[in-house]
């Protein structure tokens, strides 16, 4: 006999960064329970847990897991954890939620754990600065992840319909039911308050919008008068926000526990009439899982992934129809036999689930992550570019030109005239079927840049000016940087300024993105910016109402959106000055548009804006102003000081966007200073009166 082969060790780090027991719900438990197996069932591999300071969200014993404790701070965590797993070799990483920031690790060797995507159905629940982080996180994950584990095939489904999702690599990983939630209760288990009702429903759930508490406490008011007398509805979890959706219903009995402790959950499980679970969107909903075991009848939601995991065990309704909730909680204390049937069936029910299915799911993955290679699959998109234009047959050719003339073979380009009347026709028909033109009225710039866009099949889209010009190789460039950073939704480059005669006459002042940056001036040159349909997909067109200053409305639009924007140091286009060009000839209106763009999408106007129009107005908008310049060349600060100061008292009253401005200014010093960001994370996470005022 030949020798044994010893097994190779597999080093596999954790991320255990994005969970908080008790705060972020059902997600601790599950990957929990899938670890703990993982753990038990490949005794041969090496596990390590990478948490924050202080207990880690999830223990678990074994002789091959090691727990690394690192910084609050995300940055100052993620580079750590870059180079600990260079340091121990790691094969892959398990992220157990989607983050901004990433460690020094190919990404094509990791595995996010994605419930679902519910921010995508549901972006009503979320605040805007809320949706838009969310929505970065998860493009990272869906675009540039090995692999994502989920837990139900509607979850499934939703990701692989993503316009995000490039891995193709989506499993399922189903949840169990905990061991710590098996406990049988004892009868002095059950909470007190729960005592004194004759018979109770139940909801374990933070205080999220999706969980619909408001309509849950809707529905056992219609139902109230109906049911057995001393009936009670208690809810547990995290009571934050429960002061705000009981307002209307403080004359019902509905109390709320908080958080409990394991024994006391099984307790109020075990003697609840029905677990009542009308959520409006759940990527699992651990809960039902929790009342089978305890042969718990179920009353919950007919949508998303409950009918799955339910199946024929739970009555279901519409989560927004009020009397059919209020309905079923009649029913399952009135109609004889009913409850008897539904724990008899979600005892089998709860066998249907176990942890050592996931476990070896999750395993399998990492041996698939591990053998990717670290670059992305390089692609072919077609590139989509709209040429607006009207009386530019001085300019228009050589802007066509520059893109017939590019390297990259996929492009197509439609010229949209508005009925020009120079010889700008004569010029398209000259080029043949080389390119497509458009020639008809339209409402403007805008206009025809949308309704070119709408023509237009391409997967990167742009829109060039039939007086400005894209530098040789930048289609090239723009695909390929495409290609190398899959999440990225616009990706812009460096440009000049030419003039009438095509000379060189200055550099566009670009920058690296960030919010602040952007909304202190446009650093992103229009030219040489490009964009992913999908992005188009969730914003919508440019604002037609536009004349000016649509291109920064639309990239404002789109940061606060959530989109990924990435700015390159490779010169891409050509942007002409003259005096027939909008940037000189309106400079009043784009001053106007640009502080109602600003307060818009930003709640604020930068104070650079400010020196610039009172720059304007006092030196360049009357014909005495190159004289006062040279008389008083920094007068125009006192006004513009004036101006600025004026709308801080306006933003201070207004909470929604004094909120707003106060994360914006955050990310700024975060960026900057991880120490100052770092106590302002700890004291809104201590604070519940910073937590409500800052959402």
């Amino acid at each position: 006999m030949q020798p044994q082969e010893l097994e190779q060790t597999t080093v596999i780090a954790i991320d255990l960064f994005p969970l908080t027991a008790g705060v972020s719900g059902g997600i601790v438990p599950w990957v929990h329970g899938v670890v703990r197996e993982m753990v038990r069932l490949y005794p041969a591999d090496r596990l390590v847990m990478f948490h924050r300071p202080g207990k880690p969200p999830i223990m678990i014993e074994g002789d091959n897991v090691e727990y690394v404790e690192l910084d609050e701070h995300p940055v100052v965590f993620y580079e750590a954890m870059g180079r600990h797993c260079e340091t121990i070799g790691a094969d892959a990483i398990i992220r157990t939620y989607p983050q901004e920031q990433h460690p020094a690790f190919p990404m094509t060797r990791q595995i996010f754990v994605i419930p679902d995507i519910q921010h995508e159905f549901y972006p009503n629940f979320f605040s805007d600065r809320v949706l838009s982080a969310r929505r970065r996180a998860f493009a990272y994950a869906l675009s540039c992840g090995g692999a994502i584990a989920t837990m139900t095939g509607h979850s499934r489904a939703t990701m692989v319909e993503n316009g995000w999702t490039r891995t193709d690599d989506v499993f399922l990983m189903p949840a169990a039911l905990p061991e710590e939630l098996r406990e049988t209760p004892e009868p002095g288990d059950l909470p007190a308050e729960a005592a004194k009702f004759d018979r109770f429903f139940y909801m374990p759930a933070n205080m999220w919008a999706h969980k619909n508490h408001r309509r849950l406490f809707e529905a056992f008011k219609r139902a109230y008068p109906d049911l057995p007398p001393n009936t009670g509805l208690i809810l547990s979890g995290n009571p934050e926000g429960f002061a705000d959706f009981i307002k209307g219903y403080e004359d019902l009995p509905i109390l709320h526990l908080g958080f409990v402790p394991h024994r006391q959950v099984a307790a109020l499980f075990a003697n609840a009439t029905a677990l009542v679970y009308f959520s409006l969107f759940e990527g699992f909903g651990m809960p039902l899982l929790e009342a089978f075991h305890h042969g718990t009848p179920v009353l919950c939601s007919n949508t998303t992934s409950l009918p799955e995991v339910g199946g024929d065990a739970v009555l279901a309704c519409d989560p927004t129809d009020e009397a059919a909730m209020a309905a079923l909680m009649k029913r399952i204390t009135t109609e004889a036999g009913l409850r008897d049937m539904l724990s008899e069936k979600a005892k089998l029910r709860v066998l249907a689930y176990d942890w050592e299915g996931p476990a070896r799911a999750l395993r399998a993955a990492v041996t698939r992550v591990a053998g990717n290679p670290a670059e992305y699959p390089q692609r072919q998109p077609l590139v989509s570019i709209v040429m607006p234009t009207r009386n530019h047959a001085r300019f228009i050719r050589e802007a066509i030109d520059s893109v017939l003339n590019q390297s990259y073979p996929n492009i197509e380009l439609l010229v949209m005239d508005g009925v020009s009347t120079d010889n700008t026709v004569e010029i398209l028909k000259s080029y043949g079927d080389r390119i497509r033109w458009i020639s008809e009225p339209d409402k403007g710039q805008t206009d025809a840049i949308n309704k070119g866009t709408a023509l237009l099949k391409g997967d990167v889209l742009a829109y060039l000016n039939s007086d400005d010009v894209l530098l040789p190789g930048a289609i090239e460039t723009v695909v390929r940087y495409f290609n190398d950073h899959p999440e990225c939704d616009m990706m812009y480059g460096n440009a000049d300024y030419i003039d009438v005669d095509g000379h060189v006459t200055g550099t566009y002042n670009t920058a690296e993105y960030s919010f602040d940056r952007l909304m202190a001036d446009c650093c992103i040159c229009q030219p040489a910016a490009f964009w992913q349909r999908r992005i188009v997909d969730r914003i919508g067109p440019f604002d037609v109402s536009m004349q000016t200053a649509m291109d920064y409305e639309y990239w404002l639009r789109m940061a606060r959106s959530g989109a990924i924007i990435h700015h390159v140091g490779d010169k891409l286009a050509q942007s002409r000055l003259h005096e027939d060009a909008k940037t000189l000839a309106m400079r009043g209106k784009i001053y106007e548009e640009v502080f109602e763009i600003c307060e818009r999408h930003g709640g604020y106007v930068s104070f650079s804006y400010y020196l610039g129009m009172w720059s304007y107005r006092l030196y360049e908008s009357w014909s005495g102003g190159d004289r006062l310049r040279r008389i008083a060349p920094g007068i125009y600060t006192l006004p513009a000081l004036v101006h600025f100061a004026s709308q801080l008292s306006k933003i201070g009253a207004d909470p929604e966007k004094a909120n707003y401005v106060a994360h914006t200014v955050f990310g700024v010093v975060d960026r900057k200073s991880p120490f100052l960001g770092r106590a302002v994370r700890k004291a809104w996470t201590l604070s519940p009166a910073l937590r409500r005022r800052f959402r």
